[in-house]
């Protein structure tokens, strides 16, 4: 528990250093809908890396069709994390079409999908992973997307029969979803995403839910003082209990909330949208496939 309070310290700072750079710029709209009428809200995307080229891409995506993967070109040297995050599963390091995350598996063996947030994949995009150092996986094409903003945005991927095997629906660090969770106001949650500087490889964060409600466009939206940075966007959020609690999609500045927040779409709304089962896992760590 001290751990966790000291994550929650140190996500309440960075935070409000990010808000800073919410103001300065990238993809910001304002909500309608209380507590978010009157505050700038941010997509949580990174852009595709230059290095990442369409020639590159097609050899991927014809690659990950037979089930194989490719080695990262020569010369590019990107971070990774501590933790090995192999394979397909939640935390997994989105980088095309836009540096993003993976949330939650759904289906079941065999027939497995994933998600992210719906501004990271539109319809008919090929999805590729960083799905262990040093190695680059087109998992599948993109089925359904909705990008309405926190609380309704959330898109489903669904995997290459050749890429099933690479699937597991555990969060590496925290292990999970155990089931699918309810957050409400008080409650502790936690997600490893990608975030630039403050999550790349996948840094572990918690914070504490301070809104369960519309977003800006209705839906189910809940919101948490926490740490998040663009590429964090689509990112699995769960209860330090172990259930689903929703993704992670946008930096909230100002309105009700001051300095800032972190919101996403409740586990519910992403459910009803895929339209197929939350996939779970034991709580406990799985850091390899």
């Amino acid at each position: 528990m001290k751990f966790k309070r000291t994550l929650i310290a140190l996500a309440t700072v960075v935070t409000m250093a990010l808000v800073g750079a919410a103001h300065a710029g990238g993809t910001v709209s304002t909500g309608p809908h209380a507590p978010f009428g009157d505050a700038t809200i941010s997509e949580l995307r990174a852009p595709k890396p230059d290095w990442y080229t369409d020639e590159l891409h097609a050899e991927v995506v014809a690659a990950g069709k037979q089930g194989e993967s490719v080695p990262l070109p020569d010369g590019v040297d990107y971070p990774t994390s501590g933790l090995a995050f192999t394979g397909i599963r939640p935390g997994a390091w989105i980088i095309a079409p836009s540096g993003c995350t993976t949330n939650f598996v759904f289906g079941s063996s065999g027939k497995y999908s994933i998600g992210t947030a719906g501004h990271c994949a539109e319809v008919g995009d090929e999805v590729t992973l960083i799905a262990a150092p040093g190695v680059l996986m087109n998992i599948g094409k993109t089925v359904k997307s909705v990008d309405n903003g926190n609380g309704n945005d959330f898109a489903l991927i669904d995997i290459y029969p050749e890429m099933q095997q690479y699937v597991t629906p555990s969060m590496a660090y925290f292990g999970g979803p155990t089931a699918t969770g309810d957050p409400q106001f008080g409650d502790l949650v936690e997600h490893a995403g990608h975030g630039l500087v403050i999550g790349t490889g996948g840094t572990p964060r918690a914070g504490v839910v301070v809104y369960r409600g519309s977003g800006e466009s209705g839906g189910d939206a809940f919101a948490w003082d926490g740490a998040a940075a663009p590429g964090d966007s689509g990112s699995a959020v769960r209860e330090a209990t172990g259930e689903a609690a929703g993704n992670l999609t946008h930096l909230v500045v100002g309105g009700k909330y001051v300095p800032g927040v972190v919101a996403g779409t409740s586990i519910d709304r992403m459910l009803r949208i895929a339209g197929k089962p939350l996939a779970t896992a034991p709580d406990l760590p799985d850091p390899l496939y």
